[in-house]
């Protein structure tokens, strides 16, 4: 991955297409995309204009298969039975949300890299990336441990509630589209 220049241009027909390349963009991007109040048809066409800032590639497919490369660090997508952290991959059970859980990473970056994401000018992506899966013993991959918990049947019962209110107390929001599913399926089973 960084064994050449970290990319900041995309190439299509001749032409370099400069887009955004700062953490920052990308953290907009996968909030749109994991976003179910934005509608899908919309997310391609918001996902351009957002990375590419207004000059968007001609080759449309080009481009969008190009920003779901760079997101990936520069990878193709990993087969579904491959490990699949949560930097790699939109399908993959969400354990952490970078704007919900900015405090917990603000904090673990400083500590742990002396940086200052709030301040500093520019990191690239791929960079923030490979700093956040680095990420250990702190309390933002303690709550990622927690979300991530699977609780089999053998556990002690003590364990189990444990985890259980941890889940809770740490769980994700849920859009507006995804609560009114939950009311809507509650007062189907409530008769």
């Amino acid at each position: 991955m960084f064994g050449c220049e970290l990319p900041t241009y995309f190439e299509s027909g001749g032409v370099r297409y400069p887009f955004h390349s700062d953490f920052r963009e990308w953290i907009r991007f996968e909030s749109l995309i994991i976003n179910s109040d934005v509608p899908e048809n919309l997310k391609n066409v918001l996902a351009l204009r957002l990375i590419f800032a207004g000059n968007v590639p001609e080759d449309i497919i080009g481009a969008e298969k190009f920003i779901l490369w760079f997101y990936r660090g520069g990878r193709e997508k990993r087969a579904a039975n491959n490990d699949n952290s949560g930097a790699d991959s939109l399908e993959s059970r969400r354990v952490y949300d970078f704007e919900y859980d900015f405090d917990y990473l603000y904090a673990a970056f400083l500590e742990q890299y002396g940086i200052d994401l709030i301040n500093i000018d520019y990191l690239h992506w791929w960079k923030f990336r490979a700093l956040f899966k680095g990420l250990h013993d702190c309390k933002l991959t303690e709550i990622m441990g927690y979300r991530g918990a699977d609780i089999p049947d053998e556990l002690p019962d003590s364990r189990k509630v444990f985890l259980l209110d941890m889940q809770e107390l740490y769980e994700l929001p849920v859009s507006l589209t995804e609560q009114r599913r939950i009311e809507k399926a509650m007062r189907y089973l409530e008769g």
